[in-house]
């Protein structure tokens, strides 16, 4: 079965969406670091401040990786650099991150309730929380479909250091 066509459609649709979820998250998680940082105070506990921290990373790490992906995809060039395995390495690693991030914040935050007596930015928390798992399962649904396509690429006598 070709797959050209569909992976020609669903890639750039796929990290389009993967771009826009890491983006949301830097942004969110950028603002709530600065405010943070400029009043001096306001966290519950150094792991919400240090992993609200570390998913501001995440979330222009994964901004970085999405669009140089997309771009490399969308010219056609890029060579090894645009391969499966490539892919899947460097997406594996940022899965990675995306549910330690997630699951050291779910951890933090907990049943936390925004009401007068919660932190500063507790909403804004919470979307990063929320955010943050809806980004891991994207990222969850990219590394199946690069498993898949390097299982077939293997079966069809191709390596994983060709492109798509």
């Amino acid at each position: 079965m070709d797959m050209s066509s569909t992976i020609r459609r669903g890639h750039p649709a796929a990290f389009a969406i993967f771009i826009v979820l890491s983006l949301i998250v830097a942004i969110i998680a950028s603002a709530v670091v600065a405010d943070l940082n400029k009043h001096d105070a306001g966290y519950d506990s150094n792991l919400v401040r240090d992993t609200t921290r570390f998913m501001v990373f995440t979330g222009w790490w994964s901004f970085l990786v999405g669009v140089l992906f997309l771009v490399l995809f969308l010219t056609g060039t890029g060579g090894v650099v645009s391969s499966i395995a490539v892919h899947g390495l460097v997406l594996f690693v940022t899965w990675v991150f995306w549910l330690c991030g997630s699951a050291a914040l779910s951890n933090g935050v907990g049943n936390m309730s925004c009401n007068s007596d919660a932190p500063r930015d507790c909403d804004a928390i919470k979307a990063i929380l929320a955010f943050g798992w809806i980004g891991w399962i994207e990222l969850t649904f990219l590394l199946c479909v690069i498993c898949y396509l390097a299982f077939k690429a293997f079966r069809g006598g191709r390596g994983v250091q060709q492109g798509f």
